[in-house]
């Protein structure tokens, strides 16, 4: 898996509500999502902010305990929600997805291959020892380092140099223009650690009991890799303004949808993110707290069926086209995802640029408006006619985890029927389906299989270069288009946001004829808190960041 999309699926993201899926919703706009007691926020970035601290809370660790405390070594949900508040980054994110300062009071970009970094020299760790550009040059280039086998190095591959180039001043060197990257500094990819103490412990950082020393307003009071998860306020955090509210956070994990509903129902956890959509029904009723549902474009998470090869039933762009048109993706975000979703139309939807000043995302809205369609059986079928593919045989894969996607894969399976194609479809265990993302033999078996995929941050172009450019790790099909190619790069070293925006748009046109993934549904912000706190991010913004400090009494 690549630091840019998290190709997998969460196994309690989720439980199917409904035994079929079918709607009579058929249009181009959004699910008609209906939840009279659920709190559904648009353009709301966070809860009420807390008044007051708390002694303790607990809270879901999402659907596993992390696989390691070092920051860099697993880019997932448990990792991400949870390390961002130990081991923070340069930059802070804010709940709307800005960068601000922290670590780096402050940065610049003096021309398009240099990116400075100017340190607060308040900064300390939780031993007291001040952050020093040595400990900044030295965690971030353990991202370039193929032994440290970084989930971020991709983020670095157009870095050259790193180093301090004046007193508490760190500078980056680019191969080639690169305004995008800024952004990986509030990621994990950008997190900061103690570089003795990181030494220290060798080959065993980041395993359970081995000390974790960052600056974060959290640290790791115990964990033994398979329970709880506590984490420790660090009552001398060097920017008081941020300091946690709650001194004690006790993460947990439930591998059973429903014992996790009940958990948050009863109190039993104070809250979560990333809830299954079989979790509204209760907890929309819950007598202990509030559900919320982000807005439209509350996160940067998207449900593709990727392309996995170009030479076998999907080879011909008319053959995906059709069944793209096919798509009933409203139907399937109203009823399998519990009304949770919307329609996505492009794997950069509107998650990706809601939050973007108003003159960027007006290019966005305005290109993707136009992306929209209405699904249509009988042109998709004259499509698949054209191709010479009816009657063809189509291999999709998809996870047999207890989530959406055999719901998910049989309608697909309906709707190529529909339009002359034979969807076979295959479940396969977690461990085998993890492989489609990174052994070629274990791919080659099937024509696409479908996926859960999200970006730490709203740039589209990021994500467009992670699968529709030659280099892009997730580019599991070989596709390549010269056109995108450049309109990628030339938007990757553009400054003008608005310019840059163009630059994108003109990729995504080419790559909404090509389709090398399939764009089905965007998964909405679901998240719960009870009544006894309040303070957590309504977007997708928890992953990375220090998000549990804001959290404390209503």
């Amino acid at each position: 898996m690549n630091r840019i999309t998290r190709a997998g699926v969460p196994a309690l993201a989720a439980t199917l509500l409904l035994a079929g899926c079918s709607s009579s919703t058929s249009g181009s706009g959004s699910a008609n999502i209906s939840h009279p007691s659920a709190n559904i926020q648009t353009g709301q970035y966070t809860t009420a902010p807390a008044k007051g601290p708390l002694d303790s809370i607990t809270w879901s660790g999402d659907y596993r305990p992390p696989y390691s405390l070092d920051p860099l070594k697993t880019a997932d949900f448990p990792e991400e929600t949870i390390l961002g508040n130990v081991c923070e980054p340069l930059l802070r994110t804010g709940a709307d997805y800005s960068l601000n300062p922290g670590l780096a009071a402050s940065y610049k970009q003096p021309d398009g291959t240099h990116l400075v970094f100017e340190l607060d020299p308040r900064g300390h760790f939780s031993d007291g020892k001040p952050v020093t550009v040595d400990d900044v040059v030295f965690s971030l280039k353990r991202n370039l380092d193929p032994n440290q086998a970084s989930n971020y190095a991709d983020a670095y591959k157009y870095v050259t140099d790193i180093s301090s180039t004046a007193p508490g001043e760190v500078t980056l060197t680019f191969s080639r223009p690169d305004y995008v990257f800024v952004h990986d500094m509030g990621t994990l990819g950008g997190a900061i650690v103690e570089k003795a103490a990181t030494l220290a412990q060798g080959q065993n950082f980041g395993s359970p009991g081995s000390p974790i020393v960052c600056s974060g307003p959290y640290t790791v009071g115990s964990f033994d890799g398979t329970n709880a998860l506590v984490l420790k306020k660090d009552p001398n955090y060097w920017d008081p303004s941020h300091a946690a509210k709650t001194a004690e956070i006790t993460f947990k994990w439930y591998s059973d949808p429903k014992a996790f509903t009940t958990a948050l129902d009863t109190g039993d956890l104070s809250g979560g993110f990333d809830l299954p959509p079989s979790a509204i029904p209760t907890l929309q009723r819950s007598s202990g707290g509030k559900l919320w549902i982000g807005g439209e474009g509350s996160t940067t998470m998207n449900v593709d069926l990727l392309i996995s090869k170009l030479d076998g039933g999907l080879s011909d762009p008319r053959t995906r086209q059709a069944l793209s048109l096919a798509i009933d993706r409203a139907g399937i975000a109203k009823t399998i995802y519990s009304g949770a979703a919307d329609p996505l139309y492009s794997v950069v939807g509107p998650g990706f640029w809601s939050t973007a000043p108003d003159a960027v995302k007006s290019v966005y809205q305005s290109a993707y408006d136009k992306l929209k369609t209405t699904p249509d059986l009988t042109r998709a079928a004259d499509l698949v006619k054209q191709a010479g593919a009816r009657g063809k045989t189509v291999k999709i894969a998809y996870t047999a985890d207890g989530g959406p996607f055999a719901q998910m894969a049989q309608v697909l399976q309906q709707t190529g029927k529909a339009i002359g194609l034979n969807l076979q479809i295959v479940g396969l265990p977690p461990q085998q389906y993890g492989d489609l993302f990174t052994d070629p033999k274990a791919r080659a078996a099937y024509d696409g299989f479908l996926t859960l995929n999200y970006l730490e941050y709203p740039e589209p172009q990021a994500m467009f270069a992670s699968y529709a450019s030659k280099d892009g790790l997730q580019d599991f099909s070989g596709y390549t288009n010269p056109g995108v190619e450049a309109a990628l790069v030339k938007a990757q070293g553009e400054a003008d946001p608005v310019a840059r925006a163009q630059d994108v748009v003109t990729a995504q046109n080419q790559v909404a004829q090509d389709l090398p993934w399939i764009p089905i549904v965007a998964p909405r912000t679901v998240m719960f808190q009870n009544k006894g706190v309040t303070g957590a991010p309504l977007t997708f913004s928890y992953m990375d960041s220090a998000w549990a400090a804001a959290v404390g009494a209503p």
